[in-house]
């Protein structure tokens, strides 16, 4: 899930405190610097409830895009204008809301940040809404008005399961959500593309945000002979499973990736020899293609950089940042922006950009899904990130099992 599993997103785990300005925000620019007409652009996302806690950086690394944008004249003139809505994990709601993005502030684009972007899927390809974002959420793969700035959800596990292949193990765990349907959704496909990599599915358990503990899942796998589990949940609740594993004496190297992964994980010793299938390039490389995104939250949002669950979500949403940018540079932008001049600019993308080396080559075909089976590697050593198969390129994989 852009969400889970890995990364799957999921998203988040406590019900974080509502963001400044989160139902619309208008971002400050020079008025002389960019006097056009703005650019509307809607960012749906389940910013809280249970799954949240894997997504909380997402509104600010998109204002601190935007505000960076603003300060340097907009697009063409354009200042953007960022409307961000939480839906709460609420399909109605997130419905809803979408509507009133498209109908009444009449966004040219909208930025998947939701878990329950089935709700609205269907509406927005109707309405010939591009959409950026969501590399591991359903929707994007079902419908070719997604753009994904890297790898897929049809086929993440794909690069899931290849992670039992490169610490060598041949029986492992999955954990996943009760809360979201889409966790469930990863796990035939995850039990069908194990065994190309040397491994199976040993066990397998949804669990619960509320439960007080995971310590009966822990045991369960420890029984089945997993020695590697993956946990398809929010951040926290990721910490909490591997803390109670340990304290029953079960210890299971850590397979996992997107918004999974947080720098709290540091901090536990039980991390240790963790290792992660990225969609983008992992949040934690300094390199030309990262640095503008570093400068900008130093600037605009600094806490963001010691946020515990700082992580691959930051990449990803910049990365969707950086797509849009791009493809609106493509077209020449009429008085008045329209979304089917961000469609048009996707598809004049060059075929195979990687957006600096901030994601896998990218290929948008008209009225086709977009379908993206490369992924980007990490680990944890020694209480830090580290790259795997040098990071700096992509590991591209055979399309997964439906």
């Amino acid at each position: 899930m852009r969400h889970l599993g890995v990364r799957m997103i999921v998203i988040a785990a406590m019900v974080v405190a509502p963001i400044a300005g989160l139902t619309s925000v208008a971002l400050s620019q020079p008025a002389a610097a960019a006097s056009r007409s703005p650019i509307n652009i809607g960012d749906i996302g389940s910013l809280t409830g249970p799954e949240a806690s894997s997504i909380d950086q997402t509104t600010e690394v998109l204002e601190a895009w935007a505000k960076t944008v603003n300060a340097k004249g907009g697009i063409q003139g354009h200042p953007i204008n960022l409307i961000v809505k939480d839906d709460a994990y609420n399909p109605t709601t997130s419905l809803a809301q979408v509507e009133g993005m498209v109908t009444g502030s009449h966004i040219v684009a909208l930025i998947d940040n939701s878990d329950v972007d089935t709700a609205w899927y269907k509406y927005v390809e109707q309405n010939k809404i591009p959409v950026i974002g969501g590399q591991t959420e359903d929707g994007p793969y079902e419908n070719a008005d997604f753009f994904d700035p890297g790898s897929t959800f049809n086929d993440f596990t794909i690069g899931e399961a290849y992670l039992a292949k490169l610490v060598h193990s041949k029986a492992s765990a999955d954990l996943y959500c009760a809360e979201v349907a889409l966790c469930s959704q990863a796990l035939g496909p995850l039990r069908a593309n194990l065994p190309k990599f040397g491994s199976k599915l040993v066990y397998a358990s949804a669990i619960g945000f509320a439960a007080p503990n995971y310590s009966a899942q822990c045991l369960a796998a420890k029984q089945a002979g997993a020695t590697s589990m993956t946990v398809g949940d929010a951040t926290q609740i990721v910490n909490k499973v591997v803390q109670n594993c340990a304290a029953q004496g079960y210890d299971p190297i850590q397979l996992s990736g997107d918004g999974t992964v947080g720098i709290s994980w540091l901090s536990i010793p039980q991390f240790n020899g963790n290792v992660d299938a990225q969609p983008d390039v992992p949040f934690f490389v300094h390199n030309s293609a990262t640095d503008p995104m570093y400068a900008a939250l130093k600037k605009y949002y600094p806490s963001q950089l010691t946020n515990p669950n700082f992580g691959e979500i930051v990449v990803e949403n910049w990365a969707d940042a950086i797509l849009l940018q791009d493809a609106l540079g493509e077209v020449k932008l009429a008085s008045t922006p329209t979304a089917a001049e961000v469609t048009t600019g996707m598809y004049n993308l060059p075929q195979g950009t990687t957006l600096g080396g901030l994601t896998p080559p990218l290929h948008f075909k008209k009225g086709k899904p977009t379908t993206n089976v490369c992924f980007f590697y990490m680990g944890i050593k020694n209480g830090k990130f580290i790259q795997l198969k040098n990071t700096a390129q992509p590991t591209c994989l055979k399309a997964a099992a439906a």
